[in-house]
């Protein structure tokens, strides 16, 4: 069996979700500045007693069709590694010595390296996040993401190059789908169950339940039934614009008090 010794290995290794995590993450990311030993350790440190890492797991077979087991996930979900690397990187980060930051800022180094993915150790993620192929998502270091969302790979959660300070990047609330290859910036509120378009390009902010696609355009479905429909097998909205009058705006039509041309 090609697989079957080393995932023995790594189970006998481990007691708990915490130390199977730990051991997967320090042979993944081992290197002259980060041995192997000492970062198993300091991992199981930082994951022992949170129950994020197990609510992740969850999150990806249930949202993920392509994930097999829960062991599939921990194993082999470049995604599910990169979230768990965050979720060290952000322990290390709250301690707030200058030598605990490095240490934060080599795994997001070395999780950019491994996996293409770009999280900064100050992002606030919360539990059941579901980084779907994950390849080219960048977070960055004020932004929030809610509980249960669900990121596609190429998306930008980052600033406009006008902010400075605290808040520079976007507020995602609970259970948001962002679609892949979409631009999220600045200081802005993405509200709970909203939808980002794939390829969307959002600079304002984003009501919940709505759904928003090109460069700002709300679609809300409760609105224009016959117009929009929500597919129950995605997260996609099919509009059929033969049914739309010329002219209709859903943006202003659906939130007044912000303008699509300001």
């Amino acid at each position: 069996d090609l697989v079957g010794p080393g995932v023995e290995d790594l189970v006998a290794r481990a007691s708990t979700l915490s130390e199977l995590v730990a051991e997967i993450l320090a042979r993944r990311l081992a290197s002259h500045l980060l041995p192997r030993d000492e970062l198993k350790a300091t991992c199981a440190e930082a994951l022992a007693g949170d129950p994020k890492p197990g609510l992740d797991l969850c999150a990806n077979l249930a949202r993920d069709p392509a994930t097999l087991s829960f062991l599939h996930c921990a194993l082999f979900v470049k995604g599910f590694h990169a979230t768990q690397t965050h979720r060290v990187a952000a322990k290390l980060w709250a301690h707030g010595t200058l030598a605990k930051k490095h240490a934060a800022l080599a795994l997001q180094h070395r999780a950019s390296e491994l996996w293409g993915v770009d999280i900064h150790p100050n992002a606030h993620v919360g539990h059941g996040l579901l980084m779907d192929h994950a390849t080219g998502i960048v977070i960055g270091e004020t932004a929030v993401v809610g509980n249960d969302c669900t990121i596609f790979h190429g998306v930008t959660l980052g600033g406009t190059g006008k902010e400075r300070g605290r808040n520079r990047h976007p507020k995602i609330g609970d259970r948001v789908y962002i679609g892949a290859r979409a631009t999220v910036l600045g200081n802005i509120h993405v509200g709970d169950d909203a939808t980002v378009g794939a390829a969307s390009v959002v600079t304002k902010p984003v009501p919940s339940k709505m759904t928003v696609v090109g460069l700002n355009r709300i679609l809300d479905p409760a609105v224009r039934r016959t117009a929009v429909e929500r597919r129950k097998e995605t997260w996609w909205a099919e509009v059929d614009t033969t049914e739309v009058p010329d002219g209709f705006d859903y943006f202003e039509v659906n939130t007044p008090h912000l303008s699509s041309r300001d």
